[in-house]
């Protein structure tokens, strides 16, 4: 439709307007631009605008450091590890084998053998009492002990076996000397001598050598 069509439709035909109803649409129509226009308006007569508060923008948000949470991280860290180490060694960690150290050679140096001692059979025959006279005709005992040594096990034996025999040829012997001879101390090899002789009469399997003065007394 034509503008110009439109605006005659819409612009009232003042003369079918009653006259109040005229004024009524007037008075709207000044209303309205004044509205639409309030640049018009007394300032005296403008609606007051309430002051908008300016909005302020919002506070930034700081962020919390997060070095410390680092480091008490790494501590933990630090000591779980450490704990872990410590577990290991002192309960799953084998000890090392101790090897012992060589032992030194041993040198073994052979000792010279001793010299060795021919065994000896010694018998002690028993006191001899000999009866003796001296000078003053008191009668006198000389007490007398002797010890026949011998390395021969087979001269032992015969001794042992003759022993009765032995001290009655000593005592014959003794008994059949004079009272100054037996009492010399210079004929004391010689008694020695005649003794071993006289026992060696009746040794068949060898012969004794050794002869000692046990004891040797006058009473």
């Amino acid at each position: 439709m034509p503008l110009d069509e439109l605006e005659e439709k819409a612009t009232p035909d003042e003369g079918t307007l009653a006259a109040g109803e005229f004024e009524s649409l007037a008075g709207q129509k000044v209303q309205l631009d004044i509205d639409d226009a309030p640049f018009l308006l007394d300032p005296d007569d403008m609606p007051e605008v309430p002051a908008t508060t300016e909005s302020k923008p919002p506070a930034p948000v700081e962020e919390k450091p997060r070095r410390n949470t680092k480091k008490l991280m790494a501590a933990v860290f630090f000591i779980l590890l450490l704990a872990g180490a410590a577990i290991w060694f002192f309960v799953f960690r084998q000890a090392p084998d101790i090897v012992a150290p060589p032992e030194p050679p041993v040198i073994v140096v052979p000792t010279p053998k001793a010299p060795t001692i021919p065994k000896e059979f010694s018998t002690k025959l028993a006191p001899f009492w000999i009866p003796l006279v001296d000078d003053e005709g008191k009668s006198r005992f000389l007490v007398a002990t002797f010890v026949l040594s011998t390395p021969e096990d087979q001269v032992n034996q015969e001794i042992q076996d003759k022993l009765v025999t032995l001290r009655d040829a000593i005592f014959y012997y003794l008994r059949n000397k004079d009272y100054h001879f037996l009492l010399d101390a210079a004929n004391a090899e010689t008694i020695r001598a005649d003794l071993l002789g006289t026992i060696n009469n009746y040794i068949v399997r060898g012969e004794l050598h050794s002869l000692y003065f046990d004891s040797y007394l006058l009473q």
